[in-house]
């Protein structure tokens, strides 16, 4: 994907002809919103909003369609990258984004959500597992469960679009750069607090919180998995221990994803990597 950034850093035409070509094939607007991404972090808002602006057409396009997620993905990731590029702190973006996914959680369009939990009702009618017809109350709750992921699925795309653009940035201007971020991320203690104890607590307060919960709680894991690869980092760990955590993850799906939670809410007490550099012997 290397190429794509070279492309676009070229000239702001070239830039605009990678973001709509990328906008315009289904399943590709997170490129387009990572080369929105890399040129608002390289050149600032003008740049970044004018390439964003003509190159997202094919994403209005789509948003005519009743498909808003292209459209909603690009917006995102230019905001946070405006962000990012005040900021040089990665935990105000993805803050940023996790609110903006969960308050996103409301405006997925209907028809949507309902094809959405009619493909979930059928397959678990057809493992045996559910009635032939859905209750209201069933019903409800699936409807909620669906917006939460699609938030959740636009909040993961926003942060991965972000990460793309930012190791672009690295890649061509700072090599290295990116990494070493990357390895030193974590949220804040109170930020940390208020986001655990929404993703623990909100779900068994009201049952509409399960629509913008899973949205707030990607930066919990973002963080996580900073924590992992950092950790491996500074042990000097092998590869192979990214593998099986990615892996287990696969597999163990959500018992890992709230174990993950609950790693990054500790890591923001007790800073798990800076105790690891203190213990390291020093070295001649």
């Amino acid at each position: 994907m290397r190429f794509v950034a070279k492309y676009a850093l070229t000239s702001r035409t070239n830039a605009i002809i990678a973001t709509a070509i990328s906008a315009a094939i289904p399943m590709f607007f997170w490129v387009a919103a990572a080369v929105v991404g890399l040129i608002t972090l390289r050149r600032g808002s003008r740049e970044g909003s004018q390439v964003m602006l003509w190159g997202s057409l094919p994403a209005v396009f789509w948003l005519s369609q009743g498909d808003p997620i292209p459209v909603a993905v690009i917006l995102g990731v230019m905001l946070m990258a405006l962000i990012l590029r005040a900021t040089v702190d990665w935990s105000k973006p993805l803050l940023a984004g996790a609110v903006l996914g969960a308050a996103l959680s409301s405006i997925w369009p209907p028809q949507l959500v309902a094809e959405i939990v009619n493909v979930l009702h059928s397959l678990a009618v057809a493992a045996g597992e559910g009635d032939a017809s859905l209750s209201n109350q069933q019903e409800e709750f699936l409807t909620l469960v669906v917006m939460g992921a699609i938030s959740a699925f636009y909040t993961v795309a926003v942060f991965g679009s972000l990460v793309l653009a930012r190791w672009w940035q690295a890649v061509e201007f700072n090599p290295g750069g990116f990494q070493k971020e990357f390895h030193q991320f974590r949220l804040p203690l109170i930020p940390a607090l208020v986001l655990g104890a929404v993703v623990f607590l909100s779900a068994e307060i009201d049952i509409e919180a399960l629509k913008w919960v899973p949205a707030l709680s990607v930066p919990l894991v973002f963080a996580c998995i900073a924590l992992v690869h950092g950790v491996v980092a500074i042990k000097q760990l092998s590869s192979t221990w990214l593998t099986v955590f990615y892996v287990l993850l696969f597999i163990m799906g959500r018992s890992l994803y709230v174990f993950m939670i609950f790693m990054a809410f500790l890591d923001s007490f007790w800073d798990f990597r800076g105790r690891l550099v203190n213990q390291k012997p020093p070295q001649d």
